[in-house]
């Protein structure tokens, strides 16, 4: 049966609702589609631009909000494929911009180099957390256009020889199994990535699925990423989920939704909240109901161009605020852009030789110890503070945060035993202290 289409396009009465910013620009090519966006510049790209299957639904099942596991914090961080660990305890990894890409691995026809997957595999192994490997990026000998220009090289992004893609997929999906997760392709929105239609992305995500669960049933196929920041690439997210149907069921071929929730340059991490909101409708109409991951995530970033640098307070504050709010809204796991990032984005978690961690990169064990084991949800702005809930058995841990600049005053709860601050200073409450807020999230611990 058809299915009435609609505009999956952010408006600003939509985000006012929010106070957030409304970005106009739509630097699309000639075929409406962005050039290379968010996760194309990076230290290993060739060019300037660049556990086991969930049952959970799209959003939580338990009105106490979802369950936070370790595998929820996740990261991005080429140096594994060299055998660096990261010194952060994220609990997964994706492999993107690490040497891991089908045109790294398969050399020539049929010929296979598998030393710097290898590595990759067993570094994050080691590190106790779980690799997602991103498939795609087509060699040119198996590309359908080997002279088109691409992000990665020639060919890379332009539709390949399917019998090729398969062979590829199955002969990595023997290799580690149920070791990895896969993800099918990356940002199939962005032309720098991905040339071809929606349908030809879509016949790719179930021939990589049908590979990798004839040799491994019970590994973890997550859907091809879509960017959402432009219209016309949430207008690709649509046409690319509208093929749900029995003749083409996409959502029996994946086990979970990929978007990259990365919001215009100027806006803060609770954009995200907008473009997952159209995302989710987008799924619901097309009767897809399957978990939410958030694959790559970031701010500042302005299509090439160097980001426009903030105080290394608002970096802190960013990154935690976009970890606690994707628990709170159900996104099953969320990566990183990235541990290792030179600066095409405002948000750093380590110096520029990679040895320390920032600011920003000391708040993760921080968000860690706030949020793993709890369930979380849900998050709501009040008066200009945004807030977000926490359980565990019988405490409770509030998150409090005003986006906006200033601080306000907010009451805690009678029952409140102690508020902590980004640092971990803990300050004992009683009978309903007043808590100043700013821009870094507080937790307020009720027993």
């Amino acid at each position: 049966m058809a299915r009435p289409r609609r505009t999956l396009i952010a408006t600003c009465a939509s985000v006012a609702v929010l106070s957030l910013g409304c970005s106009s620009g739509d630097p699309s090519s000639q075929d409406g589609r962005p050039a290379p966006g968010p996760s194309s510049q990076t230290p290993t790209a060739t060019a300037a631009q660049s556990p086991t299957a969930s049952t959970e639904s799209t959003v939580p099942a338990d009105p106490a909000g979802q369950r936070i596991q370790d595998v929820f914090f996740g990261m991005h961080d080429g140096r594994v494929a060299q055998g660096i660990a990261l010194d952060a305890p994220v609990g997964a990894l994706r492999l993107w911009d690490s040497g891991t890409s089908w045109r790294d691995l398969e050399t020539s026809p049929g010929e296979f180099t598998w030393t710097t997957l290898d590595t990759a595999v067993r570094t994050i192994e080691g590190m106790g957390a779980r690799p997602l490997l991103v498939l795609g990026q087509t060699p040119g000998f198996h590309a359908s256009k080997p002279a088109q220009e691409a992000a990665y090289g020639p060919g890379a992004a332009s539709m390949p020889d399917v019998g090729a893609f398969r062979r590829y997929v199955s002969v990595v999906a023997e290799r580690y199994r149920n070791r990895i997760d896969y993800q099918v392709w990356n940002e199939a929105n962005v032309i720098g990535y991905w040339t071809g239609t929606p349908q030809q992305m879509a016949e790719l995500t179930v021939t990589a699925s049908r590979a990798i669960r004839a040799v491994a049933p019970g590994a973890t196929v997550v859907a091809p990423p879509f960017a959402l920041r432009l219209p016309s690439q949430q207008r690709y997210f649509e046409d690319f989920w509208s093929l749900q149907s029995r003749r083409v069921d996409l959502a029996s071929a994946v086990d979970a939704v990929a978007v990259h929730l990365y919001p215009p340059a100027e806006d803060p991490p609770e954009a995200q909240v907008t473009l997952l909101g159209q995302a989710r409708e987008v799924l619901a109409e097309n009767e897809v109901q399957l978990p939410v991951w958030n694959t790559e995530i970031n701010f500042g970033l302005r299509g090439g161009l160097p980001p426009d640098p903030i105080p290394v307070e608002r970096q802190r504050a960013f990154v935690m605020r976009a970890y606690i709010l994707n628990a709170g809204l159900g996104v099953q796991r969320m990566y990183w852009y990235r541990w290792d990032l030179i600066p095409i984005a405002n948000t750093l978690l380590t110096t520029p030789d990679f040895s320390q961690p920032t600011l920003a990169g000391r708040a993760i064990p921080t968000l860690v110890a706030w949020l793993d084991g709890t369930r979380v949800g849900p998050c709501e702005p009040t008066a200009g503070v945004w807030q977000c809930t926490a359980r565990a058995g019988r405490e409770t841990r509030t998150f409090w945060w005003k986006p906006q600049g200033g601080t306000a005053q907010v009451r805690a709860e009678l029952d409140a035993v102690s508020w902590t601050d980004a640092d971990g200073v803990v300050t004992r409450c009683r009978g309903g202290c007043q808590v100043s807020v700013g821009q870094t999230p507080v937790m307020v611990t009720s027993r």
